[in-house]
């Protein structure tokens, strides 16, 4: 075979390589705009509920948050007692995390940049994620879709569920059903009760949260109460056998 042969089959094959490597690059872009566009924007709405009806959880549970700090700590080999971490995932005002053993249990303090800790928790580190003990309240990251990731928050008077992809999902004293808010708006989950008190614009769910907020610590049973506390109880058990926490 002649050099002049060779070197035209050298071309052709970089040629065929070149366009390979565009086309494998396009679909990987594609795929990455997909997975952009599947992603729900957040709900102002939504939001503006959650900081009014959860006070005790601002400004750092924000579930965006839970989530990439579980995945922080999670991913962290020889985390002990006495030990610091810089610039926590998640957090644009936290400088750092201090980690302490308080009677056989993980804490978490949240320290700014002079070393003052903003809030401290304690930290239980399950199969699919982990549980966050906040005061009263608990809240449990579930990991096990990387792309769907779940949180939930129980409370003696108060409680939400979310998922990147499904939204929120909050029980209040307010409500005799659970109110759902995702991308397509805010609403009860029962329809018997949507035409009444559900809210499609920013200011019925803001007016409905700053009417939750002056309730909020009145107490008493609400719809989910009891379910709460056995899922509280179960969840315990699941993580205790390895299982994990419930799905939403």
């Amino acid at each position: 075979m002649s050099i002049d042969a060779i070197m035209v089959m050298v071309v052709v094959g970089l040629f065929v390589v070149a366009i390979v490597m565009a086309i494998r690059q396009a679909a990987r872009k594609r795929a990455g705009v997909g997975a952009r566009q599947s992603k729900p924007p957040r709900d102002p709405r939504a939001d503006a509920y959650f900081r009014a009806m959860f006070p005790e959880l601002q400004p750092y549970f924000h579930p965006e948050k839970v989530v990439r700090l579980v995945r922080d700590r999670n991913g962290r080999a020889g985390v002990v007692d006495g030990r610091t971490w810089k610039a926590p995932e998640g957090f644009e005002t936290v400088a750092a995390v201090a980690v302490a053993l308080v009677a056989g249990r993980e804490r978490l303090r949240l320290q700014d940049a002079a070393g003052a800790t903003l809030v401290e928790f304690d930290y239980e580190r399950q199969p699919t994620g982990a549980a966050l003990r906040i005061g009263r309240g608990k809240l449990t990251a579930v990991l096990d879709q990387q792309t769907n990731p779940r949180v939930r928050y129980w409370h003696p008077e108060r409680e939400f569920k979310w998922s990147r992809k499904g939204g929120w999902q909050f029980t209040t004293p307010l409500a005799d059903e659970s109110i759902d808010s995702d991308e397509r708006g805010s609403r009860f989950s029962s329809a018997s009760s949507s035409s009444s008190s559900s809210s499609s614009g920013y200011g019925g769910v803001a007016a409905a949260a700053g009417a939750a907020a002056l309730v909020s610590g009145a107490g008493g049973a609400f719809a989910g109460g009891g379910a709460s506390g056995d899922w509280d109880a179960a969840a315990g058990a699941r993580a205790d056998s390895g299982s994990g926490a419930p799905a939403y």
